[in-house]
This record gives structure tokens, sequence and C-alpha cells, in this order.
């Protein structure tokens, strides 16, 4: 499956984004990011509606459906659904259905880091990296640890969720090999960002991402091999 499959029993931001999708295709559910029986109703009369297969489950077509690309001087509650999904990971979004200039900002700067056109367009790209958890950390030496666990596991795609595409090909084009046996020393802040930092033999491995101050998401955005 291509999207994250919402059904009875999940819960959670995406849940609340279907809701507010299914609102804007004119059900009137109340949006509480659970589940239940009336959303799974929704979702099965929006996919009668439109001709598709009907389970009462948001899947990959019904995903495809519900989304529709918004921009500045968008409104409604597509709008709401984007800026409820960027404000669950700032705490620094409005959630009032109107696509102005802070939001505007607000998709632009969650566009940019994940190799997106930071254009400001909710498109199909930029839904998909919202309902799957990009730019999900909330602890920027935790989201430095999950890159590197990443690395290790020479897994580049769930890097990906946590980190620029600069900084992964720089940490990706050293090849993890156990026999090099780094080490972690610490992480400390310096200039508006926080390094972790490794160690071994003969090099030092730093990576590290900006403490959001003034902005709004948390991602590592250098890696440096010294």
């Amino acid at each position: 499956m291509y999207w994250p499959l919402q059904q009875q029993g999940s819960t959670g931001e995406n849940v609340r984004t279907v809701q507010y999708l299914l609102n804007a295709s004119g059900a009137s559910l109340t949006v509480d990011g659970v589940f239940g029986p009336l959303t799974a109703a929704a979702t099965s009369t929006f996919q009668t509606n439109l001709g598709l297969s009907v389970d009462g489950e948001v899947g990959d077509a019904t995903w495809g459906a519900l989304i529709r690309q918004i921009m500045s001087g968008s409104s409604g509650d597509v709008v709401r659904a984007v800026q409820s999904q960027l404000n669950d990971r700032s705490g620094q979004v409005t959630v009032d259905g109107s696509f102005g200039p802070d939001t505007l900002r607000a998709v632009e700067m969650f566009q940019a880091p994940i190799g997106l056109a930071a254009d400001g367009v909710v498109d199909w790209y930029t839904w998909r990296a919202l309902v799957s958890d990009y730019l999900r950390s909330d602890d920027a030496g935790t989201c430095i640890q999950n890159v590197f666990q990443a690395w290790s596991n020479n897994d580049q795609v769930t890097a990906l969720y946590n980190a620029t595409p600069v900084a992964l090909t720089t940490l990706f084009g050293h090849p993890w090999k156990a026999s090099d046996g780094w080490v972690f020393d610490a992480c400390g802040g310096a200039a508006g960002h926080i390094y972790c930092t490794w160690n071994r033999a003969g090099g030092t491995l730093h990576i590290g991402a900006p403490d959001p101050g003034g902005g709004l998401y948390i991602y590592v955005d250098s890696v440096t091999f010294q």
C-alpha cells in the first residue's frame, strides 16, 4: 500500500485529515481523530458516490480521490486538513481554513527540507509526505539518532523522513561498516543547531539539526566526516 491505510480503530492526525477531507466532500463529521462507525459510513458514502470499491476504509484509491490541490487563496476544510497536519508538527500553525501568508510559509518550510519544490502548493507529493509522517520528529537529538540508526541499517528511505537529501547524499556516500567502530560521543548546541558526534579510530562524524527557534520543523540538515 502506497498511502497509510485508515480504517475503523485508527486514531490520530491522519484520521483528522480524512475527516476534514470527507467534510469537504459533503460529510458533517466531528473532527476528533477517531475512525469510528460514523467516519466509516461517511467513507462508504464517498466511495459509492465516486464509483470506488466500497469498504469504508481509506486506502490508496480513496486517498487519491479525497485529496485536492490547494494553494494560497484556497479556503475550507481541505485547508484545515493541511493546517492541522502542519500544526501537529510545529504547534505554530493556526487551523482556520484560510490559506494565507502564514500557511504558505509553513507549507514552503515543510517542502524544502524533503526535496520538494518549495512553491507552497499542496499537490499530490506534498499530501503524501504530510500523511506519511515526513518531518515528524519533535526532538533534535532523537531525530539525529534516528538518522544515524537508519544509516547503520543502510535504510536511506527511512532516513529521508527526517533529513534533507543533501545531508543524506553525504551520509550514505560513506557506506556503513560495523568494522569502522563508530562510538557515540555527545550532542550539544551551537549557533541555532544541535550537533551529535560519533568517533572512530582516525575519524569523526558530526550530524546536525536546526534547533527550531524561528523555524517550524526538526530535521537533519548537515553531515560532516572528518
